[in-house]
């Protein structure tokens, strides 16, 4: 006989009562129940404790700690906590360029926060009027929202400024005169 549902049950109960009820010996598995903290003795009587699952919530606020930050400190912070610990020699070389060259002087006046969707767009007309090549552009673009995200991500910055750089036309584009017909 399950003693833990007859416990449950009978809910108060002496070794006698329980062993009469059970018709079997049941003092090795009161012990385990009591071990288990599923039954208390006391006063000669065992009692069945109801175990329930205790739910605690809180309350968390999103506190206010978003920080005027110049452009270029922000910058500075990417590169040196970011691209140096997880890029390679390589990449780091080549995000510093496209920071120096491409990103940072139009930015330069800006702080972080005031960076919104209309000064990306404008940033982008102004690169494709300075002719990059579309590679150069895509990467510019991609390390622009990178940055952005790294700061939203850090709590520095709100997360107004969502962009996405995509490719608009087909990566390969098919065409019957690609085909070669062989005989």
């Amino acid at each position: 006989m399950n003693i833990e549902k007859l416990a449950k049950h009978v809910q108060e109960f002496t070794l006698d009562e329980i062993e009469m009820i059970a018709e079997c010996d049941c003092k090795t598995e009161l012990e385990h129940l009591l071990n288990e903290g599923k039954m208390v003795f006391e006063q000669g009587l065992y009692k069945y404790v109801e175990i329930s699952m205790k739910i605690d919530f809180g309350i968390f606020l999103a506190t206010d700690n978003k920080q005027e930050l110049n452009f270029e400190q922000a910058v500075n912070i990417f590169i040196e906590n970011y691209a140096k610990k997880h890029c390679k020699k390589r990449t780091y070389e080549t995000y510093e360029s496209i920071f120096r060259v491409n990103i940072t002087p139009f930015f330069r006046k800006y702080c972080l926060n005031n960076i919104n969707q209309e000064l990306v767009i404008d940033f982008y007309k102004k690169c494709k009027s300075r002719q990059l090549g579309t590679r150069r552009l895509k990467n510019t673009m991609t390390l622009l929202n990178q940055l952005i995200k790294y700061f939203q991500n850090l709590g520095v910055i709100d997360k107004s400024c969502n962009f996405q750089v995509r490719r608009l036309t087909d990566k390969n584009k098919f065409s019957i005169n690609r085909i070669i017909f062989e005989e």
